[in-house]
């Protein structure tokens, strides 16, 4: 849906105002660093193993627990994006979009678990045995239709510097996550929404026909994700991932012109 709606307002734009000379389109590169608080929680209930009076081994739920893990990750990204923006009369205001047209993937992450965890009093003995079966998950996500829309303020220079114009700009970012993992018994994470706000400042230089180069130093911070695996199994553990305080710095390396 996201794809579509980029399509569309940069469609919509080259359309309607190819001949008023208050247009610019452009390519950027980004790089940034973002940090990142994680908090992972699984729940989970134990299987107590016993044997009857006719010798038969039955399962009976043992104890519920949960346990959680913090932690905190630099994450560094890299990308290419599509801008398109509307000069604002003479104001110096301009209203903007940038669209990465690719998906954004994330490294695999792997690591095994013990689940199933049973207390067998099998033995005769108080103490009993305890037993997990161990098992392997992967978990993977990708960011696709990475959007950004905003609105930005271009203050001309006087003639006879070296750049001609500086500007700050402010505005919102949406992505789709994506995620993909290989979890025990089929349970999997749903795919959720990314989006967060962001503030920039920069400086441009005007070059021939119309063609400019800009460099943009920007900050950006994310609302919090929580995801939660489908599990239906009742001995199977339950995991959470809270993702608080996404937060980083970018840099930004544009070339556009100006129509």
């Amino acid at each position: 849906m996201k794809k579509i709606l980029a399509v569309i307002c940069f469609g919509f734009l080259s359309l309607n105002f190819a001949n008023a000379e208050i247009l610019t389109f452009g390519v950027s590169g980004n790089i940034g660093m973002l940090e990142a608080d994680g908090k992972e929680s699984i729940k989970g209930t134990s299987v107590r193993n016993t044997t009857g009076s006719q010798g038969t081994l039955t399962k009976q739920a043992g104890t519920s627990a949960t346990t959680s893990t913090k932690g905190s990750e630099d994450i560094y990204i890299g990308y290419v994006a599509l801008f398109g923006e509307i000069h604002l009369f003479d104001s110096g205001l301009r209203l903007g979009m940038s669209y990465v047209p690719y998906a954004l993937e994330s490294e695999t992450t792997d690591n095994t678990r013990n689940n199933n965890c049973s207390h067998d009093y099998s033995d005769g003995t108080l103490e009993g045995n305890n037993t997990c079966s161990p098992t392997k998950q992967q978990v993977q996500i990708d960011v696709e239709d990475l959007i950004s829309t905003y609105i930005a303020y271009h203050h001309v220079l006087d003639d006879g510097l070296f750049i001609n114009s500086v500007f700050v700009k402010g505005g919102i970012i949406e992505a789709d996550v994506i995620t993909k993992e290989k979890l025990s018994e089929g349970s999997k994470y749903p795919n959720a929404e990314l989006s967060g706000q962001f503030f920039g400042i920069g400086a441009e230089k005007n070059m021939d026909n119309g063609l400019f180069v800009r460099l943009e130093a920007g900050i950006t911070e994310y609302d919090s994700i929580k995801l939660t695996n489908g599990s239906t199994d009742a001995h199977e553990n339950n995991n959470t991932i809270d993702i608080t305080g996404l937060e980083g710095a970018t840099a930004t390396f544009s070339i556009g012109k100006s129509f």
